[in-house]
């Protein structure tokens, strides 16, 4: 199945820095009183949930996308469509952005460009 990224019904699968991309990770969730036992060291837990932390990459974009996207990340809330690590099916889940950088502002041949924008998404 062919990688896939739509941010509120916008895609920017093609903006996709592909080298490093889409890096998913999985965030488990423990419950009050998880952690390692202090007299034999074991950890006993109780895990709440899991949830997908998906870190993103771009490749050079224009003003206009860069808009586009700075618009898309400004809600509280983002509904996301990518590969699930696990199917590798689609799937679209609500997210929440954090650590936005975005990138190095450049001017070349008359028009403004951003290299390097990445950012976090965190599952709801």
């Amino acid at each position: 199945m062919k990688p896939v990224f739509v941010l509120n019904g916008h895609d920017y699968t093609r903006y996709i820095n592909w080298d490093s991309g889409l890096q998913p990770s999985r965030n488990d969730l423990d419950a009050d009183g998880s952690g390692r036992n202090i007299l034999d060291g074991l950890m006993y837990r109780t895990r709440i949930a899991s949830k997908l932390k998906w870190t993103v990459s771009f490749i050079r974009l224009d003003e206009a996308i860069m808009a586009q996207l700075a618009s898309d990340m400004d809600a509280d809330y983002v509904s996301v469509t990518m590969l699930d690590p696990m199917s590798n099916r689609p799937i679209t889940r609500t997210y929440y952005c954090s650590t936005v950088n975005a990138g190095v502002q450049r001017y070349l041949d008359g028009r403004t460009v951003y290299d390097g924008v990445t950012f976090n998404l965190i599952e709801r």
